[in-house]
């Protein structure tokens, strides 16, 4: 007999397995920071995402100037690298919409995100970045994440 999926999928049991580590087992923030977070996130990701554009279409516009004289290998991890970073942003980008209405949909896509900021720092190989950087990421959307229906 076949296995029955009930909808549990690897991102749903890292998103499980995570809300027990960050709600359950870490101190929580304070209702008042939460609401904070939760009322001028949206505003802040709208900020860094503009802030992030100009920086992104200059690195993307030297890459094609630098990377005839790169290696191969270097070349390829640079594009991959920037490729995870976009695809981050992208994500980040649909959820605003969604953020400032606090639907749980937009949450997921902020999960998501850092999910894939995860890959970029592994494949960058910025281990400080993964390991506090994600920590404080997840930390934060665990921690608002009751907000959002």
């Amino acid at each position: 007999m076949a296995k029955q999926n009930n909808g549990g999928g690897v991102i749903k049991q890292i998103e499980v397995k995570l809300e027990d580590i960050f709600v359950k087992k870490l101190p929580a923030l304070p209702k008042g920071i939460k609401e904070i977070i939760v009322n001028f996130g949206p505003w802040i990701a709208l900020v860094a995402l503009i802030l992030s554009l100009p920086a992104l279409l200059g690195v993307l516009g030297l890459s094609a100037w630098m990377m005839p004289g790169w290696g191969y290998s270097y070349r390829l991890g640079y594009n991959i690298a920037w490729w995870i970073s976009i695809a981050s942003m992208v994500l980040m980008a649909l959820a605003l919409p969604g953020l400032f209405k606090r639907k749980i949909s937009a949450w997921r896509l902020m999960f998501y995100s850092a999910l894939i900021m995860v890959v970029y720092n592994l494949v960058t190989l910025n281990l400080g970045s993964l390991i506090i950087g994600t920590g404080i990421s997840m930390y934060i959307l665990f921690q608002i994440k009751s907000y959002y229906k």
